[in-house]
């Protein structure tokens, strides 16, 4: 839940990017305003940015907004198509990493890798 995990690195004090759910155009427009162009728009509950794309301003947030709720399949009901406006991150490194845990509460950081 993306919501909970920005939660709680904001309790810890860890910034992070803005972003905002959005289920409609009006919404996303409505987010964006907040960010500030350019944003990222990705489509919710896909693989491999189907839908996703950066928008200038508010008439190619529009177009992509309305091209990215329709390739969202939905939220986890599989009813309600959902699209996420993100900062624009252009020129920043992204460091990922695969963190595996068993019953007993041990981990292991399995891999890492830089996006």
């Amino acid at each position: 839940d993306r919501q909970v995990f920005s939660e709680k690195l904001k309790e810890i004090d860890e910034q992070l990017a803005e972003s905002y759910a959005a289920t409609t155009v009006e919404q996303a427009v409505e987010a964006a305003n907040k960010i500030s162009y350019p944003v990222l728009v990705r489509a919710a509950f896909t693989l491999g940015g189907l839908g996703s794309g950066f928008a200038e301003n508010e008439t190619e947030l529009r177009e992509l907004a309305s091209m990215a709720l329709q390739s969202s399949p939905g939220s986890a009901d599989g009813t309600t198509p959902q699209i996420l406006i993100d900062q624009d991150l252009r020129g920043w490194k992204e460091v990922e990493y695969e963190v595996v845990r068993d019953v007993r509460d041990n981990c292991i950081t399995v891999c890492n890798m830089e996006n």
